[in-house]
Formats: structure tokens, C-alpha cells, sequence
């Protein structure tokens, strides 16, 4: 019997996964853990965690504690050893690892801070024969300087193929470093997110939602002005989501342009069950980005069968089908998205929302997994 399990052992294919987990509060620990969870799954894998338990020094990170009690522990086993600023947890990181003797090591990339740590970890485990798959969600930062940029390589230069969920992205990093393989799978879909429990009061004839952190690329900025533009005055935003700067400078640009009545802001790190009631109240999720890479966001909309309006960039073409699952309009053109919200009527938000979440259906995790590892 114990010759049998042994054999078994020998055929599976080792894989060891480092990166940020739940009850770290981003959405990158959500994906990890989905990830992770997809491959588990699969009876050809054997797979082992590290996390983290710091990701980021204090001040680089402006939205209090990187945890939230209302966010679970995943249920697999895992162990946090890494810290993002402490070297010697990259050290005794990468020997637990070497000491699995993984064939691949999967890992996020995601900004500057974690990808010198990420980077050692991988450069250690491909020494000893590790393949190094990494799950490119920004190749830079998006408020990018030379220095991030440096320090971004330090992680990808590692790598021994890269997994996006833009083929931008993945063209990108292709030009970036062209001896390393770059595949393309749209961002699946958080099946395990809950409910809605109850329903929010809806105040307005349209009900639109802007999720999540909040920085400059995302322009939200540019559909507070479109709100303005279109003259409407039956709708209400939500803005729901910790800002990481310029919360002030929103609230004045609000009052500047007339539409207090017409904003609910809540400025703080919003939880699944709070997002559920929001998105079900809804009827279309804006995303007026600057730029993007991918969006969890997206992922979250079609989960929860809400249209949603985007930018007209690489990282939403992709998966906003204009006119089926949400609009498009060209990037900074307040005008446009401004004439979309005009004409909005929840005759086309709601077909369209049922549309979305078909189709984002397709995008299955045990689909993106066995694409990571192949």
C-alpha cells in the first residue's frame, strides 16, 4: 500500500504557489486564492502555499491595515512567511520551497513593492529546477516611474512564461522580454461570491456604481464631469471603495459641479456583503479607467449580471461586448460617456446585464488553472 501512495506521489505534478492571500484585502489575494483553490481541485496536482504576511511597508500603502476581519482564511492549508520588506523571509521562503522540490512555481505580479521578493523567491526555485509561471496583472505600475520600473524586473526577469488577462499585456511583455512565452485568458469570473441579502432602497430611476480602490488612473474624476454633462438628474452614483489619495479633492469637485444630490459615497474598504447589495441594486457598473490590465471589477459585474460601461481600451475590448454586455466609449471623452448616460434606460441595462452574465459564464477558474500550468 505505502509503495502504491508512493508511486501516486511521483506522478503528480508539483506546484508551489506564493503570494497574498484573504484576509488580505485586495483583489489580487482574491485571485490568488481562487487560483490556488482551481488547482487543488485538479487529483494530477500536488500543491503547497506560501503567503504573505506583510506585503508592503506602512507608508506605501494609504488604506490602514492591508486585513479585514470580514474577509476569510482560505480553507486549504497554507504558510505566510514572506514579508515584503524583510529579506530574510525571502531567504527561509524560498528554501521551504526548495525543500518541496516543486516542478512549477506560480506567482502574482502585480507592483513594484513585492516583485523584489517575488523575484528571489523565483530565481532560488528555478535554480533547483522550478519552472517560474507568473500571473502578470500589471507588467508596471500604473502611476509608473523608472525606479518601479526596475524594480518590476526584478520579478519578471525570473520568469519562464507569463499569463495575462489582456492580450495587450501579454504583447507587452512579449516585446519586453521576448524569449519568454506570453498567453492570454480573460480574468474568470468569483463564482464564490455571496448573495445578496436583502435589497437596497433604490432612490433614483438609474442606479450606477464606480467599485473599488480608488486612484487617479481609474477617472473617476471624468464621470463625475459626465454626470454633470448629461444634465440628468434621475440617477445616482455610487462611489464605493477606500481612495488612496485625492479624497478631497473628489468631494470638492462634486460640490464644484453641482451633483451632491446625485453621489452616495462610501469611502471605506467595502465587504462582500455590502458589494453583493451593491451590485445588485445597480443597473450598470462604470469603469471610466485611464488604463488597464485587467479588472476584477468586470469579473465581479458579470458574477452578479450587471452591464457595464468602459473605457474603450485593450484590457475592457476584450470582454465588454459594446452593445451586448455594456458600452464602450474612447478614453477621456467625457462627452461620450456623457451622451451614454443620457440615453440610458434600464430597458437596455437589463438585458444587457443578463447577457453579461452569461457570458462571463465561459470564463471558468479550473479553465484559467489548467492554462497557467501547461
Amino acid at each position: 500500500m505505502k509503495v502504491a501512495q508512493a508511486k501516486l506521489k511521483s506522478t503528480l505534478r508539483k506546484i508551489a504557489i506564493v503570494g497574498p492571500l484573504p484576509p488580505i484585502k485586495s483583489g489580487i489575494a482574491r485571485h490568488t486564492s481562487a487560483l490556488t483553490e482551481a488547482l487543488l481541485a485538479d487529483s494530477a496536482n500536488e500543491v503547497r502555499v506560501w503567503g504573505f504576511k506583510r506585503q508592503y511597508p506602512g507608508w506605501l500603502y494609504p488604506g490602514g491595515d492591508e486585513r479585514d476581519a470580514s474577509l476569510s482564511s482560505p480553507t486549504f492549508r497554507y504558510e505566510e512567511t514572506v514579508d515584503g520588506v524583510n529579506p530574510a523571509s525571502w531567504f527561509h521562503t524560498a528554501h521551504a520551497i526548495q525543500k518541496f522540490t516543486p516542478d512549477i512555481l506560480v506567482s502574482p505580479a502585480w507592483t513594484f513593492t513585492t516583485a523584489p521578493a517575488l523575484g528571489y523567491i523565483a530565481k532560488k526555485a528555478r535554480q533547483h529546477g522550478a519552472r517560474s509561471y507568473v500571473v502578470v496583472h500589471n507588467v508596471a505600475d500604473h502611476e509608473q516611474a523608472s525606479w518601479k520600473s526596475m524594480l518590476s524586473r526584478c520579478q519578471l526577469s525570473n520568469a519562464d512564461k507569463f499569463i495575462t488577462h489582456s492580450q495587450a499585456l501579454a504583447k507587452s511583455l512579449s516585446e519586453l522580454q521576448p524569449g519568454t512565452p506570453s498567453v492570454f485568458s480573460p480574468h474568470p469570473v468569483f463564482d464564490t461570491l455571496p448573495q445578496p441579502e436583502g435589497r437596497l432602497t433604490r432612490e433614483q430611476n438609474i442606479e450606477l456604481l464606480f467599485f473599488g480602490i480608488i486612484r487617479p488612473y481609474k477617472g473617476l474624476d471624468l464621470l463625475l464631469k459626465a454626470i454633470a454633462k448629461s444634465g440628468r438628474r434621475d440617477l445616482r452614483l455610487t462611489i464605493a471603495g477606500q481612495f488612496w489619495q485625492n479624497e478631497k479633492d473628489t468631494t470638492e469637485l462634486i460640490d464644484r459641479l453641482g451633483i451632491s444630490d446625485l453621489v452616495e459615497l462610501r469611502s471605506r474598504f467595502i465587504d462582500d456583503r455590502e458589494a453583493a447589495a451593491l451590485f445588485q441594486r445597480a443597473d450598470a457598473v462604470v469603469l471610466p479607467y485611464r488604463s488597464v490590465t485587467g479588472s476584477g471589477v468586470v469579473a465581479t459585474a458579470f458574477h452578479y449580471g450587471r452591464a457595464v460601461i468602459a473605457t474603450r481600451l485593450p484590457g475592457f475590448a476584450e470582454i465588454v461586448k459594446d452593445g451586448e454586455t455594456g458600452w464602450l466609449f474612447s478614453p477621456n471623452s467625457i462627452d461620450e460617456l456623457a451622451d451614454h448616460i443620457w440615453g440610458m434606460t434600464r430597458a437596455q441595462t437589463d438585458p444587457a446585464g443578463i447577457a453579461a452574465k452569461q457570458f462571463g459564464q465561459r470564463f471558468t477558474w479550473e479553465k484559467f488553472a489548467s492554462l497557467v500550468v501547461a
